[in-house]
C-alpha cells in the first residue's frame, strides 16, 4: 500500500510538471486570459498584457469590455455568449484596442470550462495575434479600391479578368469631363464622379451579374460573369444613356448634363482571345467616341477590332526584327545608260521569325505610328554604309521629311558616312511633295549634305506638284521621274510629251534624268530616245539582299 502511495505521488508529480510545461508552451505562443461565468476576468498571462498594455491588476475584476474596439457590433458579441454559454466552443477573429488606442487583431478560441456536473464554470479564451496579417491584407485591399469613389480599381479589374471572372465589359467615359475640371474646378469635378459613380450602383444593384469598377479619372466599367447574350449589358447601358440625357447631376447648385459614350465587348469562345477583353473594350469605347456615337457593340463592329490586333502583331514582329537585327538592306540596280555603269538604291525589308520577307507598303505605315520608323532608318543607313565601305560603287538612301527634321537621326547618318567614308558614294533621295511642303528644312539639309560631298535627287518627280520653281532653288543633281508617268510611255503621247518636258528643263539646269518602273524592252527604247541618263525597273534589275 505504501509503495503504491508513493507510486501515485510521482504519477502526479510527473502530470504536474507536464501541466506546467504545457502552460509555460501556451504562455510562450498565446494570449491567454479566464473569466468567471459572468464574464469577468479572473487571470490573464504575461502576453496578454503585452500585447494590450494593461497592467494585470488594470484587468483583472474587468470585463473584456476594456480592451473592445468599437468596430466590433453588439451582434458579434451577442452570437459570441450564445455560442459559449450553449457550452461551445466559438471560433473567430476579434479586433481590439490597446491602452494607447492602436488596433489590433487576435484568432480567438473562446471554451467553456465545465465542472464534474457539466454545469460552467469559467471560461478561457486563447488568442493569436494576427494583426500584420490583417495589415497586410487591408493594404493589399486598398490597392484594389479607388480611393475617390469606393469602387474597385482597374488592378482589381485586371485581376478578376486574370482569374477569368468576367464574360462582357461595357466601358463608360464622360465625354468632355475636362471641361467640368477646368470651368469649375477639381473638387466640383470630384464630387460629379461621386455621384455618377453612384447613379451607375444604383442602375446595376439590382441585378447580381454585374460589378462596377473605376477603371480611370473618368472612365467606368460595368462587368458581367454572365456568358449569355448581350440583351442584359445592352438595356443597362441604353438606360443609363437615357437618364443621363435627361436627368443633370446637382453638385453646388450647378446642374452638369453629361454625356457619355459606351464600348461594349465580349470573351469570344476562343479562350486564346479571352485575355484580351479589357484591351477590346476600351478599343470598342474608342471607336464609339471617335464615331461620336452613344454606344457601340465591338461583335457589330469585329473587323475594325481585328485590323488592330493585325497592326499591334505587326508592331511587335517589327520590334523583334530590330532587336534581332532583322531589318535586310535591298539593292536595286540603276544603270547609265550611256555608259553601264551601275548604282544602287538601297530599299528596306524586314525579315519575320517565320523567314517571310515585309516591304515597306506592308510596314511603313504603322511603324511610323509605333515611333519606330527612325530607329529603322538608323540601322538601314549603318548596314547600307558599313557594306558600300571601300567598294567603287555609288548608292542611294531614301530619306522623309521626318528624318530630316529629326536631329538625332541626322547626326547619327553623318556619324556612320564619316566612319565608313562613304559620304561621296550616297546620294540622297527626297521626295518632291514633301520638299515642297517643308522647302526650308530641306533645302538646309541640302546644303549640309553637299558639304559633306554627298549629291542629292528629287524622287517621284511628277506625281503631284511637278513644281519647276522649287527645283531651281534647289542644287540637285538628279530628277528621278516617277514610274506613273514612265511605265506608258511606248503606248501614250502625251506622257512621252510630259517627260521630254520634264528632261528637257533638267537638262538645261545640268541635273540628270533617272527613268523609274523600266518594266520591258519598248520602255528601255523610249527611255534612251527621249536622253534620259539612267534606267531603273524590273526589266533592268529587281531587288536584291546585298549580303
Amino acid at each position: 500500500m505504501y509503495e503504491d502511495n508513493i507510486w501515485e505521488k510521482k504519477d502526479l508529480k510527473h502530470s504536474y510538471n507536464f501541466l506546467l510545461e504545457y502552460k509555460k508552451a501556451i504562455d510562450e505562443s498565446s494570449i491567454v486570459s479566464k473569466t468567471d461565468k459572468n464574464g469577468l476576468i479572473t487571470f490573464v498571462n504575461k502576453k496578454f498584457c503585452e500585447i494590450s498594455g494593461y497592467e494585470e491588476d488594470e484587468l483583472i475584476g474587468k470585463s473584456h469590455n476594456i480592451v473592445r474596439h468599437p468596430s466590433m457590433t453588439k451582434e458579434f458579441f451577442n452570437n459570441l455568449w450564445k455560442t459559449i454559454k450553449n457550452k461551445e466552443i466559438f471560433k473567430g477573429v476579434i479586433v481590439n484596442k490597446k491602452k494607447n488606442g492602436l488596433v489590433y487583431y487576435v484568432d480567438t478560441t473562446i471554451i467553456p470550462i465545465l465542472d464534474e456536473n457539466k454545469n460552467i464554470e469559467e471560461f478561457i479564451a486563447i488568442r493569436h495575434d494576427i494583426t500584420k496579417v490583417y495589415e497586410q491584407k487591408k493594404l493589399i485591399e486598398e490597392q484594389f479600391i479607388d480611393e475617390l469613389t469606393l469602387l474597385p480599381n482597374r488592378q482589381k479589374l485586371l485581376k478578376d479578368l486574370k482569374d477569368n471572372k468576367i464574360q462582357k465589359i461595357a466601358m463608360i467615359n464622360i465625354n468632355s469631363f475636362r471641361d467640368i475640371n477646368n470651368f469649375y474646378g477639381f473638387e466640383a469635378g470630384d464630387l460629379v464622379l461621386k455621384k455618377f459613380s453612384q447613379i451607375l450602383l444604383d442602375k446595376i444593384s439590382t441585378n447580381i451579374n454585374l460589378d462596377l469598377y473605376r477603371v480611370a479619372n473618368d472612365v467606368f466599367a460595368i462587368c458581367t460573369k454572365n456568358k449569355d447574350n448581350l440583351k442584359e449589358i445592352r438595356d443597362i447601358c441604353t438606360n443609363i444613356i437615357e437618364h443621363f440625357s435627361l436627368n443633370p447631376i446637382l453638385i453646388n447648385n450647378n446642374s452638369f448634363y453629361l454625356s457619355i459614350s459606351i464600348g461594349v465587348a465580349r470573351n469570344c469562345k476562343d479562350s486564346a482571345v479571352q485575355n484580351n477583353l479589357l484591351s477590346k473594350a476600351e478599343y470598342a469605347l474608342r471607336i464609339a467616341k471617335k464615331r461620336d456615337i452613344s454606344i457601340l457593340f465591338l461583335d457589330e463592329n469585329i473587323e475594325l477590332y481585328n485590323k488592330l490586333k493585325e497592326n499591334k502583331k505587326l508592331i511587335e514582329e517589327l520590334k523583334n526584327a530590330l532587336i534581332s537585327n532583322n531589318l535586310l538592306i535591298y539593292g536595286q540596280k540603276l544603270i547609265n545608260n550611256i555608259s553601264k555603269k551601275e548604282k544602287y538604291e538601297i530599299l528596306m525589308r524586314v525579315k519575320l521569325e517565320d523567314g517571310s520577307i515585309l516591304t515597306p507598303y506592308s510596314f511603313l505605315k504603322e511603324a511610323k505610328k509605333a515611333k519606330l520608323y527612325l530607329g529603322m532608318t538608323r540601322m538601314l543607313v549603318k548596314k547600307a554604309c558599313e557594306y558600300f565601305k571601300g567598294k567603287d560603287i555609288d548608292f542611294n538612301l531614301n530619306l522623309t521629311l521626318e528624318d530630316i527634321k529629326d536631329q538625332y537621326t541626322m547626326d547619327f547618318i553623318v556619324n556612320a558616312m564619316e566612319k565608313t567614308n562613304t559620304a561621296k558614294q550616297i546620294t540622297f533621295e527626297i521626295v518632291e511633295s514633301e520638299g515642297i511642303e517643308s522647302f526650308t528644312e530641306v533645302s538646309n539639309f541640302i546644303k549640309k549634305a553637299k558639304k559633306l560631298g554627298c549629291k542629292i535627287a528629287i524622287d517621284d518627280f511628277g506625281t503631284g506638284y511637278s513644281n519647276f520653281e522649287y527645283i531651281i532653288k534647289l542644287d540637285v543633281d538628279y530628277i528621278k521621274i516617277d514610274g506613273s508617268l514612265i511605265k506608258n510611255i511606248n503606248t501614250d503621247n502625251n506622257l512621252y510629251l510630259t517627260v521630254q518636258t520634264i528632261v528637257g528643263f533638267a537638262k538645261a539646269l545640268k541635273i540628270k534624268t533617272v527613268a523609274e518602273f523600266v518594266h520591258n524592252e519598248e520602255v528601255l527604247n523610249c527611255v534612251k530616245n527621249l536622253d534620259i541618263d539612267y534606267s531603273q525597273g524590273f526589266f533592268i534589275d529587281e531587288p536584291k539582299e546585298l549580303a
